[in-house]
């Protein structure tokens, strides 16, 4: 899954941004000249790089990259349950209990962040004494 330096360089001529302005957003700390054909040779640039030219160009991080997925087809057929190869079966006492627990996971969240309320409350009542 190779980064397509070419392919940004596509995008950033036809994005009218110049070259220059590419590198001192992507690449802050490089010096010197900039041109398009040094776009299309920075094929192996660090994660943040890759995010902040994602973010200039808007466009997601996958798109700077040359890709092949296969993805598996999931039919859902909702007469037997099944979603790709699996048997999806939910009682009616299974979605309850479930729902009862997640419910009392939801009722322990409130309480905590209740008390980080308080808390706070405690501590800003004590910052202005």
């Amino acid at each position: 899954m190779p980064f397509n330096s070419k392919k940004v360089e596509q995008i950033v001529r036809s994005r009218g941004i110049k070259a220059k302005e590419f590198f001192a957003i992507c690449y802050p700390d490089r010096s010197g000249n900039a041109s398009f054909p040094d776009i299309a040779k920075n094929t192996n640039p660090k994660a943040d790089t890759v995010e902040r030219i994602a973010d200039l160009l808007g466009c997601s991080i996958d798109d700077l990259f040359d890709r092949d997925i296969t993805h598996t087809t999931n039919h859902v057929n909702g007469d037997n349950n099944m979603v790709g190869n699996v048997s999806i079966n939910a009682s009616p006492d299974v979605l309850i209990e479930t729902n009862k627990h997640l419910r009392e996971i939801i009722s322990r969240q409130d309480q905590t962040i209740a008390e980080q309320n308080r808390r706070i409350d405690q501590l800003i009542e004590l910052a202005r004494r």
